[in-house]
Order: C-alpha cells, then structure tokens, then sequence
C-alpha cells in the first residue's frame, strides 16, 4: 500500500510561504575528522532513508489541501557547489524536499521545514552519519542515542503532535507590537553568506550561570544589544527588537515524533540608551522563562490549530487558504520578529561517533523580513553559532562576537563560505 501523509499544521504554513527570498529551507551539518568518501555516503543515504518514511516523500497536489506521498526514488548525495538553504526544486531533486550534500569533512542534510523542525533533521543527519562511519569500518554503536537504519520506524514518529495535543484552552492573548526590522544592501547575486563562530561550550555556560541565565537568555540578550547599536545608528529605536525562538515542545509534551513539533516566542523589548546590560538580561530571562511554560505553549498550539479545525476550511479551494496563510506569516509572524535565533543544544551523540566528529552546524535560511538569521549548537564541547544573511551588511554580527571577546574574554573561531564576497563557497 502506498504511503501518504497530511502535511503537519507548521509544515502547512511553510509550504505556502515558500519563494526564491523566503526558501523554508534549513541546514543541519557534521563535520568529521575525516574527508568524506561520496560512495560510502550514498549507499548510507539508500540505507538509512528507508529508515524515515516522513522524509522520503514527494508532494502531491490535492484541491483542499497538498499531502505527502511515498517516494521510491533514489535520493541522490551531492557534492556541494554552491550556497546553503537554497530553494528546492523537486523536479530536478527527484521529487524529494530535502538534500544530502557533501563538501570536504561535511556531511549537510538540508530539509525544506514542510517535512520536519531541527530535532527531526538531527535525527536524521545522527543515523545518517552513524550507517556511513560504519560502512568505513570504523566501531561505532550506538548506545540508544541513535535511530537505527535496521529498525521498522514506530507509528509515534510519524504522528501530527500538533495534532494529538490540540485541546480548547481559554488563553488571553495580546496583540503583539511590529518589531524593529534589519535594512540592507542585497547581494548582486542572491544568496545566503554564512559566518560561523565555533566557542567552547562549558566556557559559556559558565559565563552564562555567572549573570544568573541560560545559553539562550544570554546569546539572546547579547544579540538584542548588538541589534539595538544597529538601530540607533539608523536613527530608528521606537520600535522594540524581538528575536523569535523556536521551542522544541517535544520536552513539554509526550512525543516522538519525526516531523514538525515546535512553537515559536518572541523574546524582546525596547532598549534605551545607556540601558545596563544586566537590566535587558533579567527582562530577557523573565520572559524566556514565562513564555516557554507549558500553558503558555498550551495556548499557542490552540491559537495555531484553531482555524483548521474550522469546518468551513476544509471545502476552501488549497489555492486560498494559501493566500491566507501568507497573510497571517507576514503579518502575525514576520512583523513580529527582528530576527530568528534557533539553539539546538547539545546534540548527544554515542562515545564512539564523539570521537569522529568534530562540531556541528545549523544554518537558518534568512527571510525578507529579517535578512539575517542565526543557528546554534553544539557537540564536544564545541558550541558553533552560525549567521546566515542575504544582505552585505555585518555590523550586527561583529557587534555580537565583539561582546563575546572583549567584553566577556571568551575565544572565538569565526570563518565563512564568502558567499557575495569573491564568490566561494566552503
């Protein structure tokens, strides 16, 4: 029987709002001690993708609403020749919505967000990376921290959380201010430059705890300030700057499942001049702290299901409801955001693939809205803080590791693909 799926309720949205400037596709990447051998790759991606039926699908076109069908296809392992996050054209990609690149010591999975969030690639990209060091011949086991390609995948990785956890719940909502947005000069030619920043993970946590937050509230915070010295510098501080964050609920609520399951805060204020650093962190860290709370989550699952369980919708042609749908992202979702700051976390990974891989990266695809975007996580003790932008413009990025050297002495590795630079790539 052929395998076919509705398109979770976030992946509803990407899927409509999807263009050349908003590609809805992110990167999640390993970098091994070792260069990678292309044909060891491949047949590890024949292997393991058998492994994630929610992955290896194409679009189907419906009338009331698109769904995913099984793909039979061979989901072809690039080298990679060009920048990262670009759209995905699934007719020149087999049908599927997602890629496997290669570049040197990286192994890049990128998803187009329809099919799954961060902690979904990473479960991919961690068998992925596990089938391919075993078909090098390295001894690698996986200590329950991997998904085995020889495993039948559970009905519970395959389920819409969404779905299952949407409950009525009396919230009290406020309408939310527009947030300052980031202006810049395009690329010639459009593409995402990245810049990474590779630090050590206990020396911020440790500096972190010193000022009384978490990773997040404190990378959070320096970044708001750093954004602030960009607005002022263009004259325009009325508008509050707002860093979304993606929350992953599977933490809150029971789920194991491998596709879409997050919500979004927006994390923010007005930051005056000469406002203390330590009053914008406990402004940050109380609010981080409260809207990451399971009621209030609660109430954004409703708020986001609400209008599917509309039974009107369902008799809308899918051509309108995408109308919709790009109506509320740009003005209940970009508006409200200066910029999105996505942290993975510690990535845990079995002792034995520790020892073959180096860091890991996560690129965040940039919007029109928020031209800039930033990704973080970390493995051994390396925490890897990446930049992607569409713009020339690197203030607000130099401000924020800036703060990170000379202001709290920590050490940073910065490097980059030069995208829009003299044209490489890496």
């Amino acid at each position: 029987m052929e395998r076919w799926y509705k398109i979770d309720n976030a992946g509803k949205i990407f899927h409509a709002v999807k263009k050349a400037t908003n590609s809805s596709v992110f990167r999640v990447s390993m970098l091994l001690h070792e260069e990678v051998e292309h044909e060891k790759l491949q047949e590890a991606v024949d292997i393991v993708l058998k492994r994630f039926p929610t992955l290896a699908v194409r679009l189907h076109k419906g009338v009331f609403w698109d769904f995913m069908e099984g793909n039979e296809n061979r989901l072809v392992a690039e080298q990679e020749t060009d920048y990262p996050c670009q759209p995905i054209n699934p007719s020149s990609n087999n049908g599927y919505l997602m890629r496997v690149l290669y570049y040197k010591r990286r192994i890049s999975v990128e998803m187009f967000h329809s099919l799954t969030d961060g902690s979904g690639a990473v479960e991919f990209l961690k068998s992925l990376v596990y089938q391919y060091l075993s078909l090098k011949g390295k001894n690698v086991e996986a200590e329950g921290k991997v998904m085995l390609p020889g495993e039948l995948p559970s009905r519970y990785e395959t389920e819409d959380s969404y779905e299952k956890h949407y409950k009525k719940i009396e919230g009290n909502k406020k309408k939310e201010a527009r947030a300052f947005h980031i202006e810049g000069t395009p690329f010639e030619h459009p593409g995402n430059n990245v810049i990474h920043g590779v630090l050590d993970s206990t020396a911020v946590k440790t500096a972190a705890k010193q000022h009384g937050t978490t990773i997040t509230g404190f990378l959070t915070t320096i970044l708001i300030n750093a954004i602030y010295l960009e607005a002022t510098r263009y004259g325009n501080n009325e508008d509050p700057v707002k860093i979304a964050i993606p929350v992953n609920l599977r933490r809150l609520f029971p789920s194991k499942t491998i596709r879409n399951f997050f919500g979004i805060v927006n994390i923010g204020m007005f930051v005056s001049e000469n406002m203390p650093f330590q009053t914008v962190l406990q402004e940050i860290s109380t609010q981080l702290k409260r809207k990451t709370e399971k009621q209030h989550l609660y109430e954004q699952i409703y708020d986001n299901m609400k209008r599917q369980k509309m039974l009107s919708a369902r008799f809308i042609p899918v051509w309108i409801k995408h109308i919709a749908m790009r109506y509320g992202f740009k003005h209940l979702g970009e508006q409200l955001k200066t910029m999105t700051l996505s942290n993975l976390g510690h990535i845990q990974l079995p002792t034995a693939m520790n020892e073959q891989v180096d860091r890991m990266e996560l690129v965040m695809y940039p919007t029109d809205n928020s031209p800039i975007n930033c990704g973080i996580c970390s493995v051994n003790d390396q925490l890897t803080i990446t930049f992607s932008r569409s713009i020339i413009e690197t203030d607000i990025i130099k401000s924020f590791f800036r703060y990170l050297t000379q202001t709290i002495g920590l050490e940073v590795k910065v490097y980059s693909n030069n995208w829009g630079i003299n044209g490489e790539t890496m």
